[in-house]
C-alpha cells in the first residue's frame, strides 16, 4: 500500500501473490531456499525487502562465477532503494545480479559506476490500461499543478467516450461529463490510459497524433497536469 501511494500501476497482493513474491509458497519453478534482505529506517520502520536466490558455479580457474537472481525487491524510499543493491551487488563470490522485474525508469543502473555494466534483457511495464469509467479515472489520481481542461474521448466500443470538463488542483479533482464549450485536447480512448496513468507526455502524443490540441497550448498545459514523478509500474503480473 505504501508503494502503491508513490507509484501509480501498484496492485494489491493477495496471501498467494506474497507468497510467490518472497518465495515462500506456490512455486511455479523448481524451488530453492531464498536469502532475504530487509532495510529498516533509523526509527526500526521496514521501509523495503529483498528476497533472492543464488547458485553455486565456479569457473575453471577456480573463481567464483555465481549468479544471484532477485525474485522481488520492494521499497518505499530512496534510501532503501539503495541500500538494498548496494548490498545486493557486494554478495561474496556473486558475479552477476539478476535483477528481476523493474520499473522502466528504475535507478538500478544509475547506481553503478558504470551503467553501462547494467544490461536490460527484458522490456516490459507489467501494465494493460483500458479506461472504461473516465470520472472514476481522473478524479482518483493526484496532480501536481491547478488546471482546468476539457477532454473529448472517441471510443468506438461506447464505454468511455464522450466530452469531459476536468479541474484539478494538488488538493483534489472534480470531473464531469459536458456538452458545453469546446474541447482542448480529442483523443482515443487508447490514448487516455498512457495519458492518465502519467506514463507518457501529452505534447509527445500530440506529435505522434494521438492526441490532438484544439485549443493552443493546451498539450503544454495537460503536459504539467498528468505527468507522475515515477512512471506506472506493477510488480505484478495480472
Amino acid at each position: 500500500r505504501r508503494l502503491a501511494a508513490v507509484r501509480a500501476g501498484v496492485t494489491d497482493r493477495t496471501p498467494r501473490g506474497w507468497d510467490v513474491g518472497t518465495g515462500l509458497g506456490h512455486h511455479l519453478d523448481p524451488w530453492t531456499e531464498p536469502f532475504y534482505a530487509v532495510y529498516r529506517s533509523a526509527s526500526g520502520e521496514v521501509e523495503g525487502y529483498a528476497a533472492y536466490t543464488a547458485d553455486d558455479k565456479w569457473g575453471d580457474g577456480k573463481q567464483p562465477s555465481n549468479t544471484a537472481s532477485v525474485s522481488d525487491l520492494i521499497a518505499v524510499t530512496p534510501a532503501a532503494e539503495r541500500a538494498l543493491w548496494r548490498y545486493l551487488c557486494s554478495l561474496d563470490w556473486v558475479a552477476t545480479v539478476r535483477s528481476g522485474h523493474r520499473a522502466p525508469d528504475d535507478p538500478l543502473p544509475l547506481l553503478l559506476p558504470d551503467p553501462r555494466a547494467a544490461r536490460i534483457l527484458t522490456h516490459a511495464d507489467m501494465l494493460w490500461v483500458r479506461v472504461l469509467d473516465v470520472v472514476r479515472v481522473l478524479e482518483g489520481r493526484t496532480y501536481p499543478v491547478t488546471e482546468s481542461l476539457v477532454i473529448e474521448v472517441r471510443d468506438g466500443d461506447g464505454f468511455a467516450g464522450g466530452r469531459y470538463r476536468l479541474d484539478a488542483s494538488p488538493e483534489g479533482a472534480d470531473c464531469v461529463r459536458t456538452s458545453a464549450g469546446p474541447a482542448d485536447l480529442a483523443l482515443d480512448v487508447a490514448g487516455l490510459g498512457p495519458l492518465a496513468w502519467g506514463d507518457e507526455s501529452a505534447v509527445r502524443l500530440a506529435r505522434l497524433g494521438r492526441v490532438e490540441e484544439l485549443t493552443p497550448g493546451a498539450a503544454r498545459r495537460a503536459e504539467l497536469l498528468f505527468r507522475t514523478p515515477l512512471r506506472p509500474f506493477s510488480p505484478d503480473i495480472f
